[in-house]
């Protein structure tokens, strides 16, 4: 215990000299701490838990506040602009600056790893674990980027003046980033010296499970279902927390002392998408509370929130098994095999056995399988409830939902209320090559 309460100090006084001002979030860590096999293994525990413990929270309540997973109690500023949304949002919004700040912190950590390793001897499965694991980090954070701006960096730059990249860039970097991660432990296992700072991870299927997310998006759809079907879905990996030091941060936010925000009856969803009542992921996820959101910002029902955010020593799964089967719901459907699709809709709508009990057990879907659009209304619906709270549904309205365009004015009904945020003030006013902000 002794030596992670050092490595997180050593860490620690990185991240405070990646951030002697904004301008400077990006900047790589000390030399002397990246010159050495155990300050690349001080990098890797310190990333990790910046990222679980601050960034994450931003992942989840940032967007959620957008897509009307979550309510607003109160009348803070920030919250506020989220939820109204349209073209008022300020681009001095702090949430927004957190959420930015926070994914290039930490991707910034990653790259480091990156730039240095290779300078270093030692043993061949920590050097591949190291690369893997940072490789794995980088597309992360990345794909949270793109999940949330219309264009990002894909290499941050100490001097703060980092050039953009679009979307279609961004993704392919994320693919090309994990496939070379898996190549990197494919040709030299992982050692046990390296794999004792995973703890709670599966590396493999974490690097497969992303894959089929970001092939996705990307509209890879073959290649989605390839790797998708290469995750084992009885295996868990998960951000772990002790509830002290390491609290679960959607706590925090969203449970803990009477919080501002909560999340809205039914999963936020309206009309046809609202949940059946049989539905055993209601359950699972939310437990019923008399509280309603501020009057002005559409006076919905909120619910106090259970599944894997309870409690502050909660663990919060990298990913979901159900994810895997609606990724490969989705490319069936967009590839309009639509018999292969709903199969795997019904997988995740009669799942009883799920490894972390999030099990709709409902019957097999009764809707016209015979059309795209309802098809891919119900992957919709489904990745609504079964992946909620995890950050993924502004990019899942956007990305099935694209007829859709928010309104310029305060919306506190639809299903998004942007469709990208714009870019932080403080980015704007020190890179001059941040891009013109998105329109809504």
């Amino acid at each position: 215990m002794k030596k992670i309460v050092n490595i997180l100090f050593v860490f620690i006084v990185v991240l405070t000299s990646c951030d002697k001002d904004f301008n400077n979030v990006n900047q790589p860590a000390e030399d002397q701490v990246l010159s050495t096999k155990s300050g690349l293994l001080t990098v890797v525990v310190g990333m990790t838990n910046h990222f679980t413990t601050s960034t994450l929270g931003a992942v989840v309540e940032i967007p959620g506040l957008s897509t009307r997973e979550l309510g607003d109690l109160l009348t803070y500023v920030t919250p506020q602009e989220l939820v109204a949304g349209g073209a008022g949002l300020p681009n001095d919004n702090a949430g927004i600056t957190r959420l930015w700040s926070r994914l290039l912190r930490d991707k910034g950590a990653a790259e480091s790893i990156l730039a240095n390793v290779d300078l270093i001897d030692m043993d061949p499965g920590t050097k591949s674990g190291l690369k893997a694991y940072a490789k794995f980090f980088k597309a992360m954070t990345l794909g949270y980027l793109i999940q949330n701006f219309e264009q990002a960096p894909i290499n941050n730059d100490k001097e703060g003046n980092a050039t953009f990249s679009n979307r279609s860039e961004v993704l392919t970097e994320c693919i090309n980033l994990l496939e070379s991660a898996k190549s990197d432990i494919a040709s030299n296992a992982m050692s046990a010296e390296f794999s004792v700072y995973l703890s709670g991870l599966d590396l493999p299927n974490m690097i497969n499970a992303y894959l089929a997310r970001y092939n996705l998006f990307a509209g890879n759809y073959d290649a989605a279902i390839t790797a998708a079907n290469a995750v084992d879905l009885t295996s868990k990996s998960e951000w772990m927390y002790d509830g002290s030091t390491n609290k679960n941060p959607v706590f925090s936010f969203a449970v803990y002392n009477s919080p501002d925000t909560k999340p809205q009856d039914n999963f936020g969803l309206t009309g046809a998408m609202i949940p059946e009542v049989a539905d055993g992921r209601i359950g699972f996820y939310l437990s019923s509370s008399a509280e309603v959101e501020v009057a002005e910002f559409g006076a919905h029902g909120v619910e106090n929130l259970l599944g894997f955010y309870d409690a502050g020593d909660k663990s919060i799964p990298v990913y979901l098994p159900g994810e895997m089967l609606l990724i490969k719901a989705e490319a069936y459907a967009m590839k309009n095999d639509l018999v292969n699709a709903v199969a795997n809709i019904n997988l995740v709508r009669q799942k009883t056995n799920d490894v972390f009990g999030v099990n709709a057990n409902l019957g097999a879907w009764a809707g016209n399988a015979n059309s795209q659009s309802d098809v891919l209304d119900e992957v919709f619906k489904n990745r609504s409830i079964e992946l909620f709270m995890t950050g993924l549904r502004l990019e899942d309205s956007r990305r099935i939902h694209g007829n859709f365009t928010p309104t310029a004015t305060a919306d506190y009904i639809s299903e998004r209320n942007r469709n990208f945020y714009p870019y932080p003030f403080e980015e704007r006013e020190n890179n001059t090559n941040t891009p013109s902000d998105p329109s809504i």
